[in-house]
């Protein structure tokens, strides 16, 4: 591994590392949505064969941010407005049946205060575009976990990598405008009212409101290619 690389790492194993650096480069816009990931160049930045190389990709494949052409190239994800609207579609259903739980809960002061406090760092300057994604996750996941059940977890869990790619491609300058303290708190809020129906119409007005956003940032999906006539024998 290169002196330069290395020293922007933090510990780990080497494959850890690894890992961790595309998964930086990915977030940071310089592999950007759609990008051809060339195994002989980023291996040579490394500092690592091509066999740890793919080790390392491995865990970004199973969280969504690079998929596989069938052909053994991998590409960073990217997701058509289509696909976009889809996971905001599923994102919805899921944390209203969440949020509406937890506000029909006689624990739920308990649950909002627990997220109020994962949104507190939201309120400071200087936090990076990486540490920003991570918080808005994190905030959204431990909502559903909060209502125990499991299932509803997991599936939300399966978004991740799609939701993560959905923000990197929209870019610092217009993501970070959409994981403000204040579009979460709303939420929470209206969890602490208790009142079932508030709580879903500002989770859904939440979810419209930024699937509209990055739907517009989105390339519009492709037609399906013509299908020509079969020649007359």
């Amino acid at each position: 591994m290169t002196n330069g690389v290395q020293a922007t790492l933090g510990r780990g194993t080497l494959r850890e590392r690894c890992t961790a650096y595309v998964r930086e480069q990915i977030i940071s816009g310089v592999l950007r949505p759609g990008e051809h990931i060339v195994e002989v160049t980023l291996s040579g930045e490394l500092g690592v064969s091509r066999g740890t190389l793919r080790e390392s990709l491995r865990p970004l494949e199973v969280e969504g941010l690079i998929i596989s052409d069938g052909r053994g190239h991998m590409h960073v994800r990217e997701l058509s407005r289509q696909e976009i609207c889809e996971v905001f579609e599923v994102r919805e259903a899921l944390e209203v049946l969440a949020a509406t739980k937890l506000a029909q809960r006689a624990d739920r002061a308990e649950s909002a205060a627990e997220l109020r406090g994962l949104l507190e760092p939201l309120k400071g300057p200087g936090l990076s575009f990486g540490a920003q994604i991570e918080l808005d996750l994190a905030f959204h996941s431990r909502l559903c976990e909060l209502t125990g059940n499991d299932t509803l977890s997991a599936v939300w869990g399966r978004l991740i990598g799609q939701i993560e790619m959905i923000i990197i491609a929209a870019g610092p300058a217009r993501a970070t405008d959409r994981m403000r303290y204040a579009d979460h708190v709303a939420i929470v809020d209206a969890i602490e009212t208790g009142d079932p129906v508030h709580v879903a119409t500002v989770v859904s007005a939440h979810m419209a409101d930024f699937s509209r956003r990055y739907e517009g940032d989105a390339q519009p999906t492709p037609p399906a290619p013509e299908q020509l006539p079969s020649p007359r024998t």
